[in-house]
């Protein structure tokens, strides 16, 4: 009796696995799901990268900063297929029961560094976006020009040293 219940808890057990590997892959679709970027190559765009007048930013860093934006691009589109690519590889079928586990935890890191990375992909496509339409290079909060020093660390951010400190400030207050 006891060789009976031994086999229906492990029948459970793989039942319930492969229920687990039908939502990693369910996840896994949803994560995989990009956000649309301007599909242009850094050699040749469809248009002219330009900053906001008041961004005082010239030409040339304009177009060294577009070039970062799209190298950054595109790094982020390889990483995100080589993640997803592990996260979905399959497991071996006579795994013992720590591999599995092992396995689903290494696959929860992949989709969540992959989720990091469509979201900063979002975050490229903005910038491109703003590139094209001339309004790259200001603060979304304060409508003030970003450092040219921060946009060459961080091409895609939104808003200034000052006003993101602010922002965490205020964040801070709120969670105490």
């Amino acid at each position: 009796m006891a060789t009976t219940k031994k086999k229906t808890t492990a029948s459970a057990t793989s039942t319930t696995t492969a229920k687990k590997s039908t939502t990693k892959s369910d996840e896994m679709n949803a994560v995989a799901v990009a956000p649309k970027a301007p599909t242009q190559s850094s050699d040749s765009p469809d248009f002219e990268p330009q900053s906001h007048p008041d961004a005082k930013l010239s030409k040339k860093q304009t177009k060294q900063l577009f070039d970062l934006l799209i190298s950054e691009r595109e790094r982020l589109l390889k990483g995100i297929g080589e993640h997803l690519g592990d996260a979905i590889s399959n497991i071996d079928p006579l795994s013992d029961e720590m591999d599995i586990a092992q396995r689903h935890t290494e696959q929860a890191y992949l989709m969540r560094f992959a989720d990091k990375e469509r979201k900063l992909l979002g975050e490229i496509a903005n910038a491109l976006e703003k590139m094209e339409n001339g309004e790259y290079g200001l603060c979304e909060g304060t409508g003030e020009p970003i450092a040219h020093k921060r946009l060459e660390l961080r091409p895609w951010t939104r808003y200034s040293v000052e006003y993101k400190e602010q922002m965490e400030r205020e964040k801070k207050q709120h969670h105490r």
